[in-house]
């Protein structure tokens, strides 16, 4: 998972086609021993992970309308498409990421039309 600077990540989440976001606090138990499960889950996957700390970047609470940690966002084509927070159901994410993963993308407008005429 990357630490980067809000800004920084902001601009990931925009390039990456897919892309998931952790946002802890520092005196969050659960925070800490939900993060490394995560890690974990997609260890082995291409999945771009961010991490970002409210108490570091408190602007993360007012942009991701986020009021509990920790909370897990997934980003498709740069808007969000799933959140998770405070109780992680790790099945479903997975499960959400894998189909995000496996959709054949269309890249714009007019080639979805072209694909069908």
């Amino acid at each position: 998972m990357q630490h980067l600077t809000f800004e920084q990540t902001i601009q990931k989440i925009r390039q990456s086609p897919l892309s998931l976001l952790y946002i802890s606090a520092p005196n969050c138990s659960v925070c800490h021993a939900v993060k490394p499960r995560v890690e974990q889950l997609f260890l082995n996957n291409t999945l771009p992970m961010f991490a970002l700390d409210i108490a570091e970047a408190p602007e993360v609470a007012g942009t991701f309308q986020v009021m509990t940690a920790p909370a897990i966002l997934i980003f498709y084509q740069g808007k969000e498409v799933h959140r998770q927070a405070r109780f992680i159901d790790f099945a479903r994410l997975e499960s959400f990421v894998t189909n995000y993963q496996q959709m054949k993308e269309v890249s714009d407008y007019t080639s979805l039309f072209e694909a069908n005429t």
